[in-house]
Protein backbone atom coordinates (compact mmCIF):
# COMPACT_ATOMS: atom_id res chain seq x y z
CA UNK A 1 0.00 0.00 0.00
CA UNK A 2 1.70 3.48 -0.99
CA UNK A 3 1.56 5.55 1.97
CA UNK A 4 2.78 8.71 0.50
CA UNK A 5 4.50 9.25 -3.55
CA UNK A 6 6.35 12.76 -4.53
CA UNK A 7 9.38 14.03 -6.35
CA UNK A 8 11.92 13.14 -3.49
CA UNK A 9 10.55 10.40 -1.85
CA UNK A 10 7.81 7.28 -1.87
CA UNK A 11 6.70 5.38 1.24
CA UNK A 12 5.33 2.10 1.13
CA UNK A 13 3.48 -0.08 3.53
CA UNK A 14 3.03 -3.86 3.68
CA UNK A 15 2.38 -6.88 6.24
CA UNK A 16 4.15 -9.34 5.06
CA UNK A 17 5.54 -13.02 6.10
CA UNK A 18 9.80 -13.34 7.56
CA UNK A 19 10.73 -16.14 7.04
CA UNK A 20 13.98 -15.62 9.10
CA UNK A 21 11.68 -14.46 12.02
CA UNK A 22 9.28 -16.89 11.21
CA UNK A 23 6.06 -14.55 11.30
CA UNK A 24 4.16 -11.73 9.93
CA UNK A 25 6.09 -8.33 10.70
CA UNK A 26 4.95 -4.61 9.29
CA UNK A 27 7.35 -3.70 6.58
CA UNK A 28 7.77 -0.07 5.33
CA UNK A 29 9.82 0.73 2.22
CA UNK A 30 11.40 4.11 1.16
CA UNK A 31 12.60 4.91 -1.68
CA UNK A 32 14.52 8.74 -1.43
CA UNK A 33 16.20 10.40 -4.40
CA UNK A 34 19.63 12.44 -4.20
CA UNK A 35 21.57 13.43 -6.91
CA UNK A 36 19.07 11.73 -9.37
CA UNK A 37 19.38 8.12 -8.08
CA UNK A 38 16.80 6.61 -5.86
CA UNK A 39 18.28 4.56 -2.55
CA UNK A 40 15.81 2.83 -0.34
CA UNK A 41 15.64 1.73 3.60
CA UNK A 42 13.53 -0.98 5.31
CA UNK A 43 11.91 -0.76 8.45
CA UNK A 44 9.71 -3.72 9.89
CA UNK A 45 8.16 -4.02 13.67
CA UNK A 46 6.41 -7.47 14.64
CA UNK A 47 3.55 -5.24 15.79
CA UNK A 48 1.92 -5.47 12.76
CA UNK A 49 -0.96 -3.46 13.60
CA UNK A 50 1.17 -0.11 14.25
CA UNK A 51 0.63 2.36 11.63
CA UNK A 52 3.51 3.22 9.22
CA UNK A 53 4.52 6.85 9.79
CA UNK A 54 4.25 6.08 13.31
CA UNK A 55 6.90 3.04 12.77
CA UNK A 56 9.25 5.34 10.96
CA UNK A 57 8.78 8.18 13.74
CA UNK A 58 9.61 5.37 16.09
CA UNK A 59 12.87 4.72 14.12
CA UNK A 60 14.05 8.54 13.51
CA UNK A 61 13.39 8.60 17.64
CA UNK A 62 15.64 5.45 18.28
CA UNK A 63 18.46 6.67 16.39
CA UNK A 64 18.81 10.62 18.58
CA UNK A 65 18.38 8.44 21.49
CA UNK A 66 21.58 6.22 20.02
CA UNK A 67 23.71 9.06 19.59
CA UNK A 68 22.83 10.74 23.02
CA UNK A 69 24.21 7.63 24.28
CA UNK A 70 27.12 7.42 22.27
CA UNK A 71 27.83 11.75 22.83
CA UNK A 72 27.34 10.60 26.76
CA UNK A 73 29.96 7.91 26.40
CA UNK A 74 32.36 9.55 24.57
CA UNK A 75 32.33 12.92 26.48
CA UNK A 76 30.76 12.67 29.75
CA UNK A 77 32.31 9.58 30.99
CA UNK A 78 29.43 7.32 30.91
CA UNK A 79 31.01 4.49 31.11
CA UNK A 80 33.56 5.70 33.69
CA UNK A 81 32.30 4.79 36.99
CA UNK A 82 33.29 2.35 39.69
CA UNK A 83 30.46 2.75 42.54
CA UNK A 84 28.00 -0.68 42.62
CA UNK A 85 25.18 0.68 44.67
CA UNK A 86 22.32 1.36 42.91
CA UNK A 87 21.75 5.13 44.35
CA UNK A 88 25.20 6.36 43.02
CA UNK A 89 24.64 4.41 39.48
CA UNK A 90 21.45 6.29 38.83
CA UNK A 91 23.39 9.46 40.07
CA UNK A 92 26.00 9.18 37.88
CA UNK A 93 23.73 8.05 34.68
CA UNK A 94 21.30 10.73 34.98
CA UNK A 95 24.54 13.16 35.58
CA UNK A 96 26.17 12.01 32.42
CA UNK A 97 23.31 12.14 30.21
CA UNK A 98 21.80 15.69 31.95
CA UNK A 99 25.22 17.26 30.89
CA UNK A 100 24.63 16.62 27.07
CA UNK A 101 21.46 18.28 27.67
CA UNK A 102 22.87 21.16 29.22
CA UNK A 103 25.81 21.07 26.34
CA UNK A 104 22.72 21.21 23.30
CA UNK A 105 20.91 24.06 25.37
CA UNK A 106 23.59 25.88 25.86
CA UNK A 107 24.62 25.76 22.14
CA UNK A 108 21.53 26.19 20.53
CA UNK A 109 20.06 28.79 22.97
CA UNK A 110 20.79 31.41 21.10
CA UNK A 111 20.53 30.30 17.45
CA UNK A 112 16.82 30.39 15.70
CA UNK A 113 14.93 26.87 15.70
CA UNK A 114 14.96 26.89 12.03
CA UNK A 115 18.79 27.48 11.48
CA UNK A 116 19.94 24.79 13.94
CA UNK A 117 22.22 21.95 12.19
CA UNK A 118 22.88 18.66 13.76
CA UNK A 119 24.02 18.66 17.03
CA UNK A 120 27.70 16.97 17.27
CA UNK A 121 29.35 17.16 20.94
CA UNK A 122 32.97 16.88 19.47
CA UNK A 123 32.17 20.01 17.09
CA UNK A 124 30.87 21.54 20.57
CA UNK A 125 34.02 20.33 22.43
CA UNK A 126 36.18 21.66 19.50
CA UNK A 127 34.64 24.94 19.25
CA UNK A 128 34.96 25.74 23.31
CA UNK A 129 38.48 24.46 23.49
CA UNK A 130 39.29 26.89 20.22
CA UNK A 131 37.75 29.63 21.77
CA UNK A 132 39.94 29.19 25.38
CA UNK A 133 42.46 28.64 23.32
CA UNK A 134 42.50 31.88 21.20
CA UNK A 135 41.31 33.92 24.31
CA UNK A 136 44.39 33.06 26.01
CA UNK A 137 46.49 34.07 22.43
CA UNK A 138 44.70 37.15 22.40
CA UNK A 139 45.83 38.19 26.25
CA UNK A 140 48.99 36.69 26.22
CA UNK A 141 50.02 38.87 22.99
CA UNK A 142 47.99 42.17 23.65
CA UNK A 143 45.68 41.03 20.71
CA UNK A 144 42.93 44.05 20.42
CA UNK A 145 39.64 41.45 19.52
CA UNK A 146 37.32 43.63 18.86
CA UNK A 147 38.36 44.91 15.91
CA UNK A 148 36.00 44.28 12.54
CA UNK A 149 39.73 42.87 10.36
CA UNK A 150 39.81 40.38 13.51
CA UNK A 151 36.11 39.09 13.95
CA UNK A 152 36.03 37.10 10.75
CA UNK A 153 39.09 35.62 11.79
CA UNK A 154 38.55 34.86 15.48
CA UNK A 155 34.82 32.95 13.97
CA UNK A 156 36.86 31.13 11.13
CA UNK A 157 39.57 29.82 13.82
CA UNK A 158 36.90 28.69 16.21
CA UNK A 159 35.05 26.63 13.83
CA UNK A 160 38.52 25.39 12.88
CA UNK A 161 38.36 21.42 13.11
CA UNK A 162 34.58 20.62 14.11
CA UNK A 163 32.68 18.31 12.16
CA UNK A 164 31.29 19.69 8.74
CA UNK A 165 26.88 18.85 9.26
Amino acid sequence: MEIENNNLCRIYNAKVHSKALKRSINLVIVYTKRKDKWSYQLYFSTDVNIEAKLLLEYYQTRFQIEFIYRDAKQFTGLNNFQARSKEKLYFHFNTSLTSINLAKITHWISIPKENRKTFSMSSIKTMYYNQLLINRFINVFGIIPNKKKNNKKIRELVKWGIIAA
